[in-house]
């Protein structure tokens, strides 16, 4: 499930913000039939007693109702009891629901790893009855054995042995590097308890009050399991497959944070994703894989989700939930960005959906774990095992907010960072590399891909690898497979990471040109803003109540902080008129443009603050990028320090060569200068208008954006995907953006004030965005030139402030 919550506000007036945080999404999928029918034919049921069970044991349901009746049309009032195993379960002998995690012999030991309890609002988990764990099925305590059992299977016996197997031999100081790569996993893997949350525990609530509905919360580390509305006797957690997709969530944060906790940073790397985004989408992906991993079925979510609310999902291409014509056949498969907006029960009508667009990212895994089965002879265990461990690899890294990607690099953070950039905190306090995760250069389809192409390769191939059974595993293949998905985005492997020194020389695994066969790469000369006349080119919302409600959404997901002292709490100036007025909080969205021939996806509008003026205090704005903004008669200059990028991100105290190096807000304002009109910094109105720094939005230490500001941490937009020749709105028709970016203006901005955005824009499978061109070998941009305009499309909001 998407780890924020948010709802969907449909509104025919401009002004109104087209979503809100306030509550949950549902999965997305369908269950193949949705007719009546009678429970278990016939079946006798298994008394689940104290008196039929041994001490520390129990019976839970093997699967979920569906799959162990093998009857699609399951009726709600089944007996539970008539689908129970006659054999016990052991579950444990502790005196609460709870277990401990032995970590690596005596290090890393959790005495509270799991835990279950009933929902929320209990204190203590649920005790033995004669110390034994056998309730009868329909009770809330056969719920919590049931739910603990499954929590217990996933994460005690298959998780935590996988991550120890890897850590014995990829990580200790004795045998690493032994290998041939890098390791991402740290040395200090249990000492510091990482390998679970630092030492949490995992908190499963079996009947929450979540609603037709179920999901995992980072905030407090547990997984809760509610019901179905309409029968309420209906749990979801009789669907183990649902029980495994949220501890993918749980497993995928803890291996994100691996190295964050194992080197003491406070931050965490999370996915703090919208309505939509393709960081969220993988995320929902990987749950559906962990369901597999778990019990290898091609679909995911039958019983409760899917019988009664059409929201099971398929695993793989073979499954009869798919629409005609979808296939295993190279051609036939769930290929990106095509299938991005996919939804089985209406295949013809896209939806901007994470679980949706997530169906390409677990059909890959299941496809790439029979290709493994296959060319490999492993078993399954092996193959799953063995895509674990590369997508362990992929996350450990990509959530290294060390920035050095492993401890094995041998040097100094700022000579050898890897990832992420830096791991400083910029003049704000916040960590330069929290800001690349998340926003600057975050997980999307192809940069995720390049990764686990770079472990798929360092693991089962480089240096005559013979961990495919004996030999190597031919990445050709692997080329072919991701191919056949749209996945082959990436020109290189990206082996020599990202610094500024070192992220473009070195040895680095080409990808085979003749392998791009059906993944699409488009220039980025093709997005622009919708170009027709009778089309808007921006949206603006708003509208009092919907920005309320969003703005306290963003603040409970931890997406923003805090909002400036100068804007009043319940936004009275806020009057939905869809202009820009002081003193309000308003939602702008560029509409945006496909002019190519090709399926754009993942495109996001970035609104952070950049590296586009010459540093000095009165920051003239750079016209050297492909905008050529301004001209030199507006203010525009080309001087040495915009001809360079900042490697700090603006912080100079870091790199003191980068004298004139700063990163700016998006938005310059409009003035008069010796009679004549220039694009200058907002402080030099600032000081024109006699305004105290003080009552700038961010107080004297934030004069640049004085009077209009991206808001932090909602300065970022995605849209899915925009078919050739149309905008969002003609691609999804009928339906309303998910994502905006928010901007605050200052209650002392002079009416009439004429001001200009710079955004900067890319899309996941764009050919320059991530590729520098100017490079021969087809290499990545280095981490700090995402500071800067040359990865980007730049489009310009210009408007002017109104009373």
């Amino acid at each position: 499930m998407s780890e924020v919550i948010i709802s969907l506000i449909k509104e025919t007036s401009v002004s109104s913000l087209p979503y809100f945080l306030i509550s949950s999404f549902l999965l997305s999928g369908c269950l193949v039939s949705s007719g009546r029918s009678s429970s278990a034919s016939g079946r006798s049921s298994v008394v689940n007693s104290p008196n039929s069970v041994s001490e520390g044991y129990g019976r839970i349901l093997q699967a979920n109702p569906i799959v162990l009746s093998g009857n699609p049309n399951l009726d709600e009032n089944v007996n539970l009891a008539t689908l129970l195993k006659t054999s016990q379960d052991f579950v444990t002998n502790n005196d609460r629901l709870f277990t401990s995690c032995s970590g690596n012999g005596s290090t890393g030991i959790i005495e509270s790893c799991i835990e279950v309890r009933q929902d929320a609002n209990t204190i203590f988990a649920l005790t033995p009855t004669q110390k034994k764990w056998a309730f009868s099925p329909g009770k809330t305590e056969f719920d919590q054995v049931n739910t603990f059992g499954h929590i217990q299977k996933m994460v005690i016996d298959t998780i935590h042995p996988l991550f120890l197997d890897i850590f014995k031999t990829r990580a200790q100081p004795s045998v690493a590097p032994p290998l041939n790569y890098q390791t991402a996993i740290p040395q200090a893997l249990y000492d510091s308890k990482a390998y679970w949350d630092g030492g949490s525990t995992l908190l499963g609530y079996a009947n929450c009050e979540d609603p037709d509905n179920a999901h995992f919360d980072p905030s407090n580390f547990s997984v809760c399991l509610g019901y179905i509305v309409k029968y309420p006797q209906v749990k979801i957690n009789h669907d183990p497959s649902v029980i495994y997709h949220e501890l993918g969530h749980a497993t995928s944060k803890v291996i994100h944070n691996f190295r964050n906790i194992a080197s003491g940073i406070v931050e965490r790397a999370e996915n703090r994703y919208l309505a939509y985004d393709e960081a969220g989408a993988i995320n929902e992906g990987l749950g559906d894989y962990f369901s597999y991993i778990m019990n290898g079925r091609s679909q995911f979510g039958e019983w409760g989700l899917g019988r009664f609310l059409n929201a099971a999902r398929p695993l793989d291409e073979t499954s009869s939930l798919h629409a005609p014509g979808i296939g295993t056949d190279v051609d036939s498969r769930l290929r990106y960005p095509d299938f991005i907006g996919y939804e089985t029960n209406s295949p013809n009508e896209p939806l901007e959906d994470i679980h949706g667009a997530g169906q390409v990212f677990s059909h890959f895994l299941t496809s790439f774990t029979r290709d493994l089965q296959t060319t490999c002879s492993m078993t399954f265990k092996q193959a799953t095992d063995m895509v674990m461990h590369i997508l362990i690899e992929s996350y450990a890294e990509y959530g290294d907010m060390t920035s050095a990607g492993s401890d094995h690099s041998g040097g100094t953070n700022t000579t050898t960072s890897y990832v992420n950039h830096r791991s400083e905190t910029d003049a704000l306090g916040v960590r330069i590399s929290e800001d690349w995760f998340s926003k600057v250069n975050p997980l999307n389809y192809r940069s995720f891909f390049q990764k686990f192409g770079k472990y798929t390769y360092q693991i089962l191939n480089k240096n005559s690898s013979t961990r495919c059974n004996g030999t190597s595993y031919p990445m050709d293949q692997f080329e072919a497979l991701l191919d056949s998905y749209g996945l082959l985005l990436f020109k290189t492997y990206n082996e020599n990471g990202n610094n500024y020194l070192t992220g473009q020389i070195g040895s680095n695994k080409k990808v085979n040109d003749a392998n791009r066969l059906r993944s699409v790469l488009i220039s980025k000369d093709f997005i622009k803003l919708d170009p027709r006349p009778e089309n808007a080119k921006f949206f603006v919302y708003d509208k009092r109540a919907d920005i309320l409600a969003a703005v306290a959404g963003l603040k409970q997901s931890g997406n923003i902080s805090q909002i400036s002292e100068l804007i009043p709490s319940q936004l009275e100036y806020n009057n939905g008129n869809g202009e820009l007025s002081p003193g309000e909080i308003v939602g702008i969205l560029p509409n945006l443009y496909n002019d190519s021939n090709s399926i754009m996806a993942g495109v996001q509008i970035l609104a952070n603050d950049w590296d586009h003026t010459d540093g000095t205090s009165t920051r003239k704005p750079c016209n050297n990028f492909e905008d050529a903004f301004p001209l030199a008669s507006e203010g525009g200059v080309s001087s040495s320090a915009c001809s360079n990028i900042t490697k700090t991100n603006g912080n100079s105290s870091l790199l003191p060569i980068e004298v004139d190096e700063a990163i700016h807000p998006v938005c310059f304002v409009q003035m008069t200068e010796n009679g004549a009109t220039v694009w200058s910094s907002q402080d030099a109105l600032r000081i024109d208008r006699g305004l105290e720094a003080t009552l700038c939005l961010g107080g004297s230490s934030s004069r640049h954006d004085c009077y209009i500001r991206a808001i932090r941490g909602a300065d970022s937009a995605v849209y899915s995907r925009i078919d050739p020749k149309k905008n969002w709105g003609e691609t999804f028709s009928g339906q309303t953006p998910h994502s905006v970016l928010f901007f605050e203006i200052n209650p002392n901005t002079p009416p009439g004030t004429t001001f200009d955005c710079r955004f900067r824009v890319r899309f996941s499978n764009c050919k320059e965005c991530y590729t520098d061109q100017n490079n021969v070998d087809g290499d990545d941009w280095r981490d700090f030139e995402y500071s800067g305009g040359a990865p980007f499309k730049i489009i310009h909001y210009q408007f002017q402030v109104v009373n």
